[in-house]
């Protein structure tokens, strides 16, 4: 996936490579798993759009091309999540003019991307099987044609499309993060893909348990991509993060938001004790920093 923060496209460090990732479940299991619905079929190809919301974030779907893209788009569709996500956003936020929310199948060069030229967030079908692929495999025999009990195997299938909707939707608001510095200028101080992570952990994780599973499951996909990745290949100079930072950066966030209820995710490997002992102040930091971006844009109630 592509989080990308202007006009031209980038890929990210998460959606640079193709991986072939062959994990256990047990070896990778960083986070909890939390059930979702099975992806249901949605047989009108035709474009459909959402109502826009009063954030001006409308969102439509084009039709798919191929199998993989029908998958996908029917999995969007199912679960509405560039609907929950737009509406969410709309009900916080003004926008000075529309960000729409284009669903569609990709070339092979495209990713998920917000466009400052188009003024449009990109949302790749092609996504969902990438993501979906990548848990599939780190979980392992469970969802092979060797498993031995339906019920396992049904729960495992429920907890990858879980975990495929978290990832989705912490992309869309870590794009709606940059659509928002881009259409209300805001002022950032720091490298700007992290700061759309950042806004991502701070819209999500007030949710919830939904919004913090949605966290664990994108610091759990960074983890699966660090692990897949040889030292040596990784760019420092890349605006992006390396994957690795990223995954612990979402843990950190996670964990300073409620330090005693998050003590597991402090396991000495992605996320240490001595970076532990600073994350309830970069969570209080980035709140802060968020909600003073965002004062002049909010939505009165």
């Amino acid at each position: 996936m592509l989080h990308h923060a202007g006009g031209r496209s980038r890929p990210s460090d998460r959606g640079r490579r193709r991986r072939a990732l062959g994990r256990t479940a047990a070896a990778l299991a960083v986070m909890g798993v939390c059930a979702g619905a099975t992806t249901a079929c949605v047989g009108d190809e035709s474009q459909a759009a959402a109502s826009p919301t009063s954030g001006g974030l409308p969102v439509s779907y084009e039709p798919a091309k191929g199998g993989a893209g029908a998958e996908g788009r029917a999995f969007l569709m199912e679960r509405r999540i560039p609907e929950r996500v737009a509406r969410a956003v709309g009900e916080r936020v003004r926008l000075p003019a529309d960000v729409k929310i284009v669903a569609r199948s990709c070339g092979d060069s495209e990713q998920d991307v917000y466009d400052a030229e188009t003024g449009r967030i990109v949302i790749c079908y092609g996504s969902v099987a990438e993501i979906r692929g990548m848990f599939e495999e780190a979980l392992g025999e469970a969802l092979g044609d060797g498993a031995d009990d339906g019920a396992d195997d049904g729960d495992s299938r429920r907890a990858v499309d879980a975990k495929t909707a978290g990832v989705l939707t912490e992309t869309l608001y870590h794009e709606i993060a940059h659509a928002l510095k881009d259409k209300l200028r805001l002022p950032v101080t720091g490298r700007e893909e992290d700061v759309a992570d950042q806004f991502a952990a701070y819209s999500l994780i007030p949710e919830g348990s939904s919004g913090v599973a949605a966290i664990l499951d994108a610091a759990e996909s960074y983890t699966l991509y660090a692990r897949d990745t040889d030292p040596e290949d990784v760019d420092f100079s890349d605006e992006h993060s390396p994957d690795a930072a990223r995954a612990a950066n979402y843990r950190c966030y996670v964990y300073g938001s409620a330090p005693a209820r998050h003590k597991k995710l402090v396991d000495g490997e992605t996320l240490t004790k001595e970076r532990a002992e600073l994350c309830e102040g970069e969570y209080q930091d980035l709140r802060r920093g968020w909600d003073a971006l965002l004062k002049p844009y909010r939505v009165s109630r």
